[in-house]
């Protein structure tokens, strides 16, 4: 259901929501993509204190993990969503 179909938008406001739309998607890649090679490795902790990017939150030691695959694959499932919508949406 588009509810835009009877309205004509001058082409400053097509090309302005097709920006903002592309460039969101476009952020949310390179965050997926970020998040997921940013990793630890056990081997890291010479001193034997932590993970070196470890943070603490009330004294309590944070240690800083990657993104968990599920939440990844749901990421990217709703890229996949969102640029079939735009296919279809140009299709008309």
């Amino acid at each position: 259901m588009n509810l835009l179909a009877n309205v004509d938008l001058p082409l400053f406001w097509q090309a302005w929501i097709s920006m903002l739309t592309l460039g969101s998607l476009a952020f949310c890649t390179l965050l997926l993509v970020g998040l997921r090679s940013r990793s630890t490795s056990p081997d890291d902790d010479l001193q034997g204190d932590g993970p070196g990017d470890e943070h603490r939150i009330d004294g309590t030691p944070q240690p800083d993990r990657p993104l968990p695959l599920v939440w990844s694959l749901l990421f990217l499932l709703t890229l996949l969503v969102s640029m079939g919508q735009i296919v279809m949406s140009l299709r008309g």
